[in-house]
């Protein structure tokens, strides 16, 4: 699955990308990353942002602290930046908090599937209180305690005043678990390789992205014709027009009443 690191630097190439150069090491150390054909003016990325993409240091994201000639440091990192090492590098036109912050504005937009299974039916009982954080529930599946291949789907069933109420002569068998699928916020990104749920198409994520960062763009740099905002916006725009937040499109869900 594709991480924070790989995300932010998809978006980062998408709203600047003549600010931003692959390469791979020549030399290393913990501290340093040195690139011998680099011909960059000193401090031309300092500040910048630094991803790591093979080697024991993959997936990291880093500050450059210097910017001396070819070589990019940063803070000290537990293992060595060795040669063959491949990175990618941004000036700091767009600072890597700002670019995390409109790929997690972008998520907000959109959900991913979450799981609860703590009902149990007692063949009986048609209503029941939803249990904390579940909420806009969108598949019930109804299972036996011991044979989970004894299941199945129901389609009896309501969302109602936080409870979730079947159709009368439709309760949950006794001890058969009540398994709700519901929309749910997708978990922070708290580090660089935290995953991108596999719902979320990727796609539209770094375009939606692009979009929230060009438009905290717009309130730094303003008209400023060297940043080519508006016309990078065009571009983000007419690809979200082709794609949609979660993978297979919208979501299709049959019920026999409609959440009230």
């Amino acid at each position: 699955m594709l991480t924070l690191a790989d995300i932010s630097l998809a978006v980062a190439r998408i709203v600047t990308p003549e600010n931003i150069i692959s390469g791979t090491a020549t030399a290393g150390a913990t501290t340093s990353l040195t690139d011998s054909v680099l011909t960059m003016p000193t401090a031309y990325f300092d500040k910048g942002i630094l991803w790591i993409q093979s080697g024991a240091n993959a997936g990291k994201v880093l500050t450059v602290t210097g910017n001396p000639a070819n070589k990019f440091t940063f803070t000290a990192q537990a293992v060595t930046i060795s040669a063959g090492d491949r990175y990618s590098v941004a000036r700091p036109i767009y600072p890597y908090n700002q670019i995390v912050s409109a790929i997690h504005q972008a998520l907000d937009e959109t959900y991913v599937e979450g799981e609860d299974a703590t009902l149990t039916g007692d063949g009986t009982t048609l209503e029941f209180t939803l249990p904390a954080g579940v909420w806009d529930v969108k598949r019930v599946r109804i299972e036996h305690p011991s044979y989970p291949e004894e299941c199945y789907t129901s389609s009896h069933w309501k969302e109602q005043s936080g409870k979730i109420k079947f159709d009368y002569g439709y309760a949950p068998e006794t001890d058969y678990t009540i398994r709700l699928y519901f929309r749910d916020q997708h978990p922070q990104l708290t580090a660089a390789t935290s995953e991108i749920s596999p719902e979320i198409d990727t796609n539209w994520l770094k375009y939606k992205a692009a979009e929230n960062l060009l438009l905290w763009g717009m309130g730094v740099y303003k008209g400023a014709a060297e940043y080519r905002i508006e016309e990078r916006m065009n571009l983000v725009l007419a690809q979200q027009k082709k794609l949609t937040p979660r993978r297979g499109g919208p979501d299709m869900l049959v019920r026999t009443s409609a959440r009230i």
